[in-house]
């Protein structure tokens, strides 16, 4: 395992695989070295910091560690509370502790190393496991939204457990709520996973899904955050367009590009339901008329009901999903078929 952060975490949600416990205690030192050296307030929230033993394990490899303590850079929490509350679904502490942390934010860049959510994967509590990393995943998109400095989450799991029944059947509902994912543990390359080989190199890049993407969106802010965030979970083939007639433009030619394919292609079509040119039902109806079994999920303000209404009045009904906005990219995953190999 190498124990050099890699820079591309810094801002990010990070699922960090880790082989044995004694790579996730260097990998959460070095992270909260680098930390401080960084200036960054660091956070140590662990379910063994109750465990003089173990703190003093990690206390004694972490620079000027009374120091910074006494200094308010460094703060230790013992999640063992937090642990045994998420165990009946309870959240309270978490929500207690973000108070607090956003009493010492202030302007300064923050790291925190957090094992809840391992702990509870661990042990078989995987609805527990995904509250709490949807409850991460949330306040660290919120974070990000209110504040210019960098918030920097790190969660580490247990790389060796994802391949076991039964956490490899949850794997990817955990995957879903991080922005990054490294694996350290270098023993294999997983799909939609960092190998170790890629963290030392400093070039973090997800593998290529097979999957076309073609969106029609009408919102420039939008079309950019979904460049990025496709980008990022590893699709390459990404078409986005902002109207009706440019969608169907780019259909045409992926169609016609694909023709000269052995193979056939998987592609998903997201369509905003507030396209400014043509309407947005004639497109997909456009759409089911050259492709008759193709995928689409509507993007909408409007009530799902309304928009399932006007597809059957043209005989869509059949293999097209609805997302109200604003929705969780998690969900559009999901939606897209990124779980569709968990069990």
């Amino acid at each position: 395992m190498t124990g050099v952060p890699n820079p591309s975490s810094r801002g990010q949600h990070v699922m960090l695989l880790y082989d044995i416990n004694s790579n996730r205690d260097l990998a959460a030192i070095n992270y909260i070295n680098q930390g401080l050296a960084e200036k960054q307030l660091c956070i140590y929230a662990s379910v063994n910091a109750y465990d003089t033993s173990h703190l003093s394990k990690i206390s004694s490899r972490i620079k000027n560690y009374e120091e910074n303590i006494d200094k308010r850079n460094l703060f230790i929490v013992n999640l063992k509370p937090f642990y045994d509350s998420a165990l009946a679904g309870d959240l309270t502490p978490f929500e207690e502790f973000k108070v607090q942390l956003q009493q010492e934010l202030k302007d300064r860049d923050v790291l925190i190393v957090a094992d809840c959510a391992d702990n509870l994967f661990r042990n078989k509590h995987f609805d527990q496991c995904e509250l709490v990393e949807k409850w991460w995943q949330e306040n660290y998109i919120e974070w990000r939204k209110l504040r210019q400095n960098h918030i920097t989450i790190i969660c580490p799991h247990s790389g060796s457990l994802l391949s076991k029944h039964p956490f490899d059947c949850h794997k990817h509902q955990i995957f879903h709520n991080h922005t990054l994912t490294i694996d350290t543990t270098s023993r294999r390359r997983v799909t939609g996973y960092i190998t170790a080989k890629e963290v030392a190199e400093s070039a973090i890049y997800p593998l290529e899904i097979p999957i076309q993407i073609l969106i029609a969106e009408p919102e420039r802010d939008l079309q950019q955050i979904y460049r990025i965030w496709l980008r990022s979970m590893g699709f390459k083939n990404i078409a986005i367009t902002d109207s009706g007639k440019k969608c169907l433009d780019e259909l045409l030619k992926i169609t016609e590009t694909s023709k000269n394919k052995t193979h056939g292609f998987e592609m998903i079509i997201i369509l905003d339901t507030h396209l400014k040119d043509i309407p947005c039902i004639q497109v997909a109806r456009e759409i089911v008329n050259k492709r008759p079994d193709q995928r689409i999920i509507f993007t909408t303000t409007l009530t799902p009901d309304s928009v399932r209404q006007d597809l059957y009045s043209i005989g869509i009904k059949n293999n097209n999903e609805i997302l109200l906005k604003p929705f969780r990219f998690s969900k559009l995953l999901s939606l897209i078929g990124m779980s569709s190999n968990m069990c």
